[in-house]
């Protein structure tokens, strides 16, 4: 598998670097005064070793995507 999207802050990792997850949560935190965080790609293997764990809304969408 390619690389997954990995935020610096959090606990998930998105397969899709437009995930509305992922984007929301940047929003969320630049609503709160807190700024975005970097989203850094790096490989599956990479983020599970660090306890990171997928997305909902990823897992939803793989299911539709061919």
């Amino acid at each position: 598998m390619s690389d997954v999207y990995v935020p610096e802050r959090g606990d998930r990792y998105h397969l899709y670097k437009d995930c509305a997850d992922l984007g929301f949560g940047q929003l969320g935190n630049t609503a709160q005064g807190l700024g975005t965080h970097n989203v850094a790609p790096m490989p599956l293997d990479q983020a599970e070793a660090l306890k990171k764990t997928l997305c909902r809304t990823c897992r939803k969408t793989a299911a539709l995507r061919p």
